[in-house]
């Protein structure tokens, strides 16, 4: 990962976590030009990167978006746009770190809904700043 991939990656998701935490939204101005930064870093890189990052951004991101599309209500669409932009930084090394944010979400919801005495599905929780807590340890490894 180069060192420009990690900087914009690190920033995107700071920024969306923030964003996400106090508005519960995603916005676009931030993702598209982090796509943008991922697409040009692995078209340098070479086309095997540019298709295997391409890939990996869709094939990890499509059950998000399905979720969005099936349950909007419980999964944004721009936390699906976010994975999407993970993918393209980080390549195949998103996918653990979705599981990674995924299971920390899914923990912390849990509790929540125990603490709050309501059913976990009643519960809900913006999801950008446990990507960006699974997406960290990847990062890391990468310096």
């Amino acid at each position: 990962m180069s060192l420009l991939a990690t900087a914009v990656l690190v920033v995107t998701l700071v920024v969306v976590s923030a964003t996400d935490l106090r508005r519960r939204a995603i916005p676009n101005r931030v993702l598209l030009p982090a796509a943008a930064v991922g697409v040009a870093v692995s078209a340098l890189t070479g086309p095997e990167a540019l298709l295997s990052d391409l890939t990996a951004a869709a094939a990890i991101s499509s059950p998000l978006f399905a979720a969005a599309l099936i349950r909007p209500e419980g999964m944004g669409m721009g936390d699906a746009k976010l994975v999407a932009v993970i993918g393209l930084l980080l390549g195949w090394q998103a996918l653990p770190a979705l599981l990674i944010g995924l299971v920390l979400a899914g923990m912390t919801g849990v509790m929540i809904a125990l603490g709050r005495r309501l059913p976990p599905a009643r519960t809900t929780l913006p999801l950008a700043p446990f990507l960006a807590a699974g997406a960290l340890p990847i990062v890391i490894a990468n310096l």
